[in-house]
């Protein structure tokens, strides 16, 4: 879908369907574009050595109101990586506001520097709740054995 160029309204002039179109179109573009928030994480530093859920390092509170994202898609694109395949890490949103969780990932063991391992870049699909509320990046170690690292977005855009 193209933009398009629309001339200012004046006096006297039809507004019609052509001109109502070319609206619609400009404004799915604008709501196609991706918000992209950044929530912090580590590609160096690890999730603290606690089989429960932690907060990612540097953490970066998101607070977004979803009262109307309802036709929004909100995905969690994020990195995992373990020091060990003993141990393995599960990315989450967290809802801090409502203490609910937003939206999981599934378990990584990928031990992948580059991050080409099984499940070391997860989309995961989340739901925002209607509201002001504050999402958090989390990842929850499988033991306490070996580190674990988390790094992540989120991403907020319309598919039309």
């Amino acid at each position: 879908m193209a933009w398009n160029v629309i001339a200012a309204y004046v006096l006297d002039q039809v507004f019609g369907y052509q001109g109502a179109n070319k609206i619609r179109d400009n404004l799915i573009a604008l709501g196609s574009r991706r918000a992209v928030y950044r929530l912090g994480g580590s590609r160096i530093v690890s999730l603290p050595l606690v089989a429960s859920a932690q907060d990612a390092a540097e953490w970066i509170d998101v607070e977004i109101d979803g009262t109307n994202l309802a036709a929004f898609t909100a995905n969690l694109r994020v990195e995992c990586r373990t020091m060990a395949a003993g141990t393995s890490v599960t990315p989450k949103l967290r809802n801090v506001t409502d203490a609910t969780d937003a939206g999981t990932g599934v378990a990584c063991v990928a031990t992948a520097t580059d991050y080409s391992g099984a499940n070391q870049k997860q989309t995961v699909v989340v739901t925002l709740a209607a509201g002001i509320k504050k999402y958090r990046l989390q990842g929850t170690p499988s033991n306490t054995t070996n580190a674990t690292f988390i790094i992540g977005d989120l991403e907020v855009f319309v598919t039309a």
